[in-house]
Parts: structure tokens; sequence; C-alpha cells
């Protein structure tokens, strides 16, 4: 279920766009300084399970218990039913 809002008299609905799935990347920041350790493949982004795995490995590993994450994931505005996306007055 997505946000509701009020444009214009017409009712919006964001919601989230399930094909382009969830993003995610993780970084332990315990310490001073902080500690820096990511994933081995940082270079592409993970699902959340990965990132939830990841910071459960490197805590058992090493005690550390801070990490910074970033969540990315797609939405889109979607107008009541029979009207127009592109104007959000429902008429062009």
């Amino acid at each position: 279920m997505g946000m509701i809002r009020r444009f214009r008299r017409l009712l919006w609905t964001l919601t989230h766009m399930e094909p382009a799935g969830v993003r995610a990347r993780i970084a332990c920041v315990s310490g001073t300084p902080p500690c820096g350790a990511e994933p081995p493949d940082t270079a592409s982004e993970l699902t959340p399970g990965d990132v939830h795995a990841w910071a459960e490995y490197h805590f058992r590993r090493t005690g550390h218990r801070r990490y910074a994450r970033a969540v990315r994931d797609t939405v889109q505005w979607d107008p009541p039913p029979g009207i127009d996306p592109r104007t959000i007055e429902g008429r062009l």
C-alpha cells in the first residue's frame, strides 16, 4: 500500500515499483576512526537481505555494532482510475 495525497481535487497514490527492486549498501562505522569495512562486492548494490546478512557476519567476526546503510527503491505517483497520468489536474 502506498501513500495517498490530494493534488488539485484528485487523490494520487505513491506506489512502490516492485520490478525495480530495492537495493542497499552498508559500511561499518564503529570505532574512531570508523572501521569502514564493506561487503566484498561493493561495486554492485545488494538486496536488503544481503546487507543484513553481511552486518551479522561482520558483527560476529569483529563485535562492531554500528553500521551506515543506504536503501534505494523506486516509487511512482499514480492517479485515480480514468485520469490521464500526464497531468495532475486530470486533463491536458
